[in-house]
Order: C-alpha cells, then sequence, then structure tokens
C-alpha cells in the first residue's frame, strides 16, 4: 500500500504517525478515517490521487497511487497536476482585475477588444459582452464539441496550439442561442477571453495571470503550461486506450489544448487551494468584483454559474464555491466554503477517473464530524 500523509503546518510527530494540531489541547493522531477515504477509492497500483483540506489554522494533505505506473512511483502531496477547467476561475479574475481597472466594462460588447477575423466568422462573438462570455451565457459555440479538433489532436499530438489555432475549429458552427437568452458551457468563452487579457496587457496569459492573480495572492506552486514547460515536472496522466481495454495509456504528451485560457494551468493541490481564500479575502480583486463574480445564473449542472465559478448555496456545508476541470489525463476539483473559512482540493491524474467529487464530499464528512 503506498500513502502518504503530512501535516501542512510544521508540527511535531510524535511516534512516526500523522499528528493533527488541535490547539491548546495538544496533539492527537489523524484520524484513520481520513487516511481510509482515498485507500476505499484508489488501488495502490492505480494513478493518483492528492486531497488537500484546510483553512488558515490546520491543513492537510493526503496521497494514495502512483504519479508513473511505469516507473511505479508513488504520488506525493507536493505533486504537479494539470487542473484543467479549474482554471477557468483565475482567467476570469485576472480579467475582472482589468475591469477594475477601468480597461473594460462587464457591459462591452467583446467585438470591441476582438480580430475581425474572429468577430467575422465565430457565431454570436459580434453580439456577446464581456459578461456573457465569462459567465457562458454566450451561446458562442464551443470548439471542443467539434469532430474536426479532435481528429486535428488525433494526428497532430504534439502541436501547441494557439488561442486563434482553436477557435477556427468553431467557425461556422451554429449558436446555441441569442447571447444572453441562455446558459451553454462552452470553452470557446475562456479562449476568447485569454485572447482579450493578452490584448488589454501586452502580455502572455501566463504572464498576466502571474502578474494579476498568482503574485497578489502569493501562489508559487501554480503556473500556466507553455511550449516551454510543456510536460515538465508533473505527474504523467493517463487515460484507457482506443482499444475498447482496460489498459491505460500515458496520454502526458498529446496537446488536447494545453496552456489556454479555457484549462491550462498546473498546480499542486496546496497551491490550487490557496486561491479561492485569497479572492474571498478581496487580495486579487475588490469586493465590487467579487460581487460581480458570485452573481450567478442557473445552469445545466446543478450549481448556478457565476463569472467562471460555481455558486451552490445548498452545498453539504453551506453556501460552496468552486470549480473542477478536466483535461487529457487528469481531473481536478476544488471548493471554498466562505462561511468556514474551508478549502477542499482533489487531484488526480486518471482521465477517466469517477471518484473525485466523492472523495471531495467524504473529506468534508470527515472535516465536520
Amino acid at each position: 500500500m503506498i500513502l502518504v500523509l503530512s501535516v501542512m503546518m510544521w508540527s511535531a510527530v510524535a511516534c512516526g504517525q500523522p499528528v493533527r494540531d488541535v490547539g491548546e489541547g495538544g496533539l492527537e493522531p489523524l484520524p484513520d478515517s481520513f487516511s481510509d477515504t482515498l485507500s476505499d477509492y484508489v488501488a495502490a497500483d492505480d494513478p493518483g490521487v492528492v486531497v488537500y483540506v484546510g483553512n488558515d489554522e490546520e491543513a492537510y494533505t493526503a496521497a494514495y497511487g502512483l504519479a508513473d505506473l511505469d516507473a511505479a512511483i508513488a504520488v506525493v502531496p507536493t505533486d504537479f497536476f494539470r487542473i484543467g477547467s479549474s482554471s477557468k476561475p483565475f482567467v476570469a479574475a485576472a480579467l475582472l482585475s482589468l475591469v477594475e481597472a477601468g480597461s473594460l466594462d462587464l457591459g462591452d460588447p467583446i467585438a470591441d477588444y476582438l480580430p475581425a477575423e474572429i468577430v467575422d466568422n465565430l457565431a454570436n462573438a459580434d453580439t456577446a459582452t464581456v459578461r456573457q462570455m465569462l459567465q457562458m451565457t454566450s451561446g458562442i459555440p464551443d470548439y471542443l464539441d467539434t469532430d474536426a479538433f479532435l481528429d486535428a489532436v488525433d494526428a497532430n499530438p504534439a502541436t501547441f496550439w494557439t488561442p486563434a489555432q482553436v477557435l477556427r475549429f468553431a467557425y461556422d458552427e451554429p449558436a446555441s442561442f441569442a447571447s444572453g437568452r441562455g446558459f451553454y458551457y462552452s470553452n470557446s468563452n475562456y479562449i476568447l477571453a485569454q485572447i482579450i487579457i493578452e490584448t488589454l496587457t501586452g502580455q502572455s496569459l501566463a504572464a498576466a495571470l502571474d502578474t494579476r492573480v498568482l503574485g497578489p495572492a502569493a501562489i508559487t506552486d501554480c503556473y500556466l503550461e507553455t511550449e516551454a514547460t510543456f510536460a515538465a515536472n508533473i505527474v504523467r496522466g493517463y487515460d484507457y486506450g482506443d482499444d475498447d481495454s482496460d489498459d491505460l495509456v500515458d496520454v502526458t504528451t498529446i496537446n488536447d489544448g494545453v496552456g489556454l485560457g479555457d484549462g491550462g494551468l498546473v498546480c499542486t493541490a496546496a497551491a490550487l487551494a490557496q486561491f479561492l481564500p485569497a479572492l474571498f479575502a478581496t487580495e486579487i480583486i475588490g469586493s465590487a468584483m467579487l460581487s460581480a463574480m458570485l452573481d450567478s445564473v442557473p445552469s445545466d449542472s446543478d450549481a448556478p454559474y457565476g463569472l467562471g465559478i460555481d455558486v451552490d448555496p445548498d452545498g453539504l456545508y453551506g453556501l460552496t464555491v468552486g470549480h473542477s476541470g478536466a483535461t487529457s489525463g487528469f481531473q481536478a476539483v476544488m471548493i471554498y466554503l466562505p462561511d468556514e473559512e474551508l478549502s477542499v482540493v482533489a487531484l488526480t491524474n486518471f482521465a477517466e477517473s469517477d471518484v473525485l467529487e466523492d472523495i471531495v464530499y467524504d473529506v468534508q464528512d470527515w472535516w465536520f464530524e
């Protein structure tokens, strides 16, 4: 059994056991129920899972399974994972910081900030507003829904895609509805957000996120993957092969849009868990922009959707905000309970895993028991 548990506070450890800081009452052993959570869901020789749970006073991480199947290397809490669409709140926050600075307005047409080619060829790009783009109410078609893009990835798995290139796969596809008249989760919206951020800042999205989000929040173990950092220093990502077997294939170096604004960040679990508390502490954007970000509409999932963020007033233990993500070989879930100031993050290097949400529920139960 491969299991790594570490306390994210520099506390004493007695008899080699992980311990929980309980304040002036001293230390007590970390409950077995927390350790058992991951082994209940993941086999020791499976791709791994890393979980973080905590607040400013105490925090824990647990890791179980493998970071590299071929080399039988165990996953550890400090490993880096691609987080897929859990990147979207970061990108939304970066754009909202530009709104706050007066560079644009949420009611502005996105066409004011986009190249004419995109406006002329992408449905609803001529009518959608910045708010509608961030909130998935633009009706703009999703490039990831097209067979042509997936075929292109299969044919050229090493291509490092640019925002303009991936958007072309959505050209001439029909809009889902008139802008503002519905909800449709389209990744193209956050490719457009990337273009707008880069246009207004004169920086790459990676640099803009460092300047406007990661730096102000003092998040160091998180970055937007670039061609220079592609597949470097991350765990291996796995998926099922194309032969209908249960064999797992290493897909780490297959580029299905790595490093783009709709899902390009790489983080450790602890670093990802820093983001939402920093957002709510107004370290990244002010209270007015935070309120705008949390102003949500009904979505096609259980939780209403704000500006790049799920906002669930009826979460397991009260108001819960966050975002899940999936990309080739990886999945992520991050949530934050503002009333409890509690962060929970779960990461895996298996694209077809169906256990992360259950683990996040179990970890919350463990915390509040």
